[in-house]
């Protein structure tokens, strides 16, 4: 849909030449996550043990059952294992790494006590045996930690893109802020990563003494990783052109837009600064009176961005209705997959319609006045639930005797 020559977005452009087109900015997060799963070959060996751990515990409620026991006699708190760096979103998958680190001595004495256990064939101990070796390497230690520090840098990113109120400038801001700190951490390691290399010099890891692992285990480097991270996340997220030179203007869109905010004006700026970019953004928007818009930009830069008059808050209201992210949209189709299920399926579609926009938009019980709608409602001829005129049907209750010993044992 995003093709540059017949994609959708440039048929519109080509339709619409002042219009504006946006990238879900959540979207090429993830993206960005992407690109870096393709370039470390380390996160791949990561991602195929945690694919593993997912599916050994996704599909049998006898190993749930033995790691909630191993958990228990830890005086360990469960949390849930999912998939990491999939169609989720990047916080998803911190919640499976972050689970992994917190079950991480249940997990090796689930996979001990398994791979000792003499009512298991030989290949299952030897799987489990495996898995208790590849889990207590030095590789997979340092790369939990790692990962750990990276996720949830980027989880917290992803949901600022989220939020319903972030703007434009606001999201720029983020993810610039974002991105030094990434750079950052490729040379002081995080709160995870610290841990995990503390256990591997002491070669212990919250109780579980660990070994040098097998030739084939690769182990992420922490700076390489951290820059790598840092620069596909700038090469897709501060420019809408991707992996690519800007050529949709979003640098330049950017920049015009600083001059909107205090912040970001230069100290001893002459008396025309900004003007060229808000008749821009003008023009952009197809602001009908941009004479006016520029007079009162002239106002709101004497007031030193305290007072800002009404005919540039319609420029700032435009620039703001752009939405950053699809997020509402996946919110959407949240609300109606629970909405619609084959359980449901005789559900008209202006009924869906209607309780989608109740869970989307309505307000919580607590806010809600019930007494308009049961008004309405009775007036329109219905019976309300406390009605004793309503006639009570008579059922004719067949007696089976071939039944009575159910029954009884039922009602005892």
């Amino acid at each position: 849909m995003l093709g540059r020559k017949s994609g959708v977005a440039s048929r519109l452009q080509t339709m619409f030449p002042n219009i504006t087109l946006w990238h879900c900015s959540a979207h090429r997060l993830e993206l960005a996550v992407a690109d870096v799963v393709k370039e470390m070959g380390a996160v791949n060996h990561f991602k195929s043990l945690m694919d593993k751990l997912y599916a050994l515990y996704s599909t049998s409620n006898k190993n749930r059952l033995e790691l909630r026991t191993a958990a228990e006699s830890l005086d360990v708190q469960l949390c849930k294992i999912g998939r990491i760096l999939d169609t989720r979103w990047v916080a998803s998958s911190f919640r499976t790494v972050d689970a992994v680190w917190k079950n991480y001595p249940a997990l090796y004495k689930h996979f001990q006590t398994a791979s000792d256990d003499p009512s298991r064939d030989g290949i299952t101990r030897r799987t489990y045996s495996g898995l208790a070796m590849r889990l207590s390497s030095h590789a997979f230690v340092n790369n939990l930690g790692i990962m750990c520090d990276a996720l949830q840098e980027l989880s917290e990113l992803s949901v600022e893109l989220q939020k319903r109120d972030v703007t434009i400038i606001s999201a720029h801001k983020t993810i610039s802020r974002e991105i030094r700190v990434l750079e950052a951490m490729s040379e002081r390691p995080g709160r995870y990563t610290e841990l995990s290399q503390r256990g591997i010099v002491e070669n212990s890891f919250q109780g579980v003494t660990l070994n040098g692992g097998k030739p084939s285990d690769k182990s992420l480097d922490h700076k390489q990783f951290f820059l790598t991270v840092a620069k596909n996340l700038e090469e897709r997220m501060l420019s809408q052109g991707g992996r690519v030179p800007d050529k949709t203007g979003y640098n330049k869109f950017i920049e015009e837009l600083k001059v909107l905010y205090a912040q970001y004006w230069p100290d001893g700026a002459d008396a025309l600064y900004g003007e060229t970019e808000v008749e821009s953004l003008c023009q952009r928007f197809n602001i009908t009176n941009p004479r006016a818009v520029l007079r009162a930009y002239r106002a709101y830069r004497d007031s030193d961005g305290n007072d800002m008059p009404d005919e540039l808050r319609e420029l700032l209201v435009a620039v703001n209705s752009i939405p950053i992210a699809s997020a509402e949209c996946e919110r959407g189709f949240s609300q109606m997959n629970l909405i619609c299920t084959p359980h449901r399926g005789s559900l008209l579609i202006p009924t869906i319609s209607s309780l989608l926009f109740l869970n989307l938009v309505g307000p919580p019980l607590d806010k809600f006045n019930p007494v308009p709608y049961v008004r309405s409602w009775v007036s329109k001829g219905h019976r309300n639930a406390t009605d004793a005129r309503s006639k009570t049907r008579n059922r004719e209750r067949e007696e089976n005797p071939d039944m009575l010993v159910m029954w009884n044992i039922m009602s005892s």
